[in-house]
């Protein structure tokens, strides 16, 4: 698999990791807690799906070389 899907995939999972952070002062999310992010849930997830699916993308387009 090439560099920059790494890349992408690491970026992806530390903004998942990333909007759980706590951040005093902002609205409450959907867990309860105030985060970075007001969505935190669903952001999460959805950036870690992507990662997912840029790793199985990459795997794919490996496969067929």
């Amino acid at each position: 698999m090439k560099w920059y899907y790494w890349i992408v995939i690491a970026v992806l999972v530390i903004l998942g990791i990333a909007t759980f952070v706590p951040a005093p002062g902002s609205p409450k999310n959907l867990i309860g807690y105030s985060s970075v992010d007001p969505f935190v849930p669903i952001s999460g997830i959805l950036l870690w799906i992507i990662a997912g699916a840029t790793y199985w993308f990459g795997k794919k387009k490996e496969k067929k070389m």
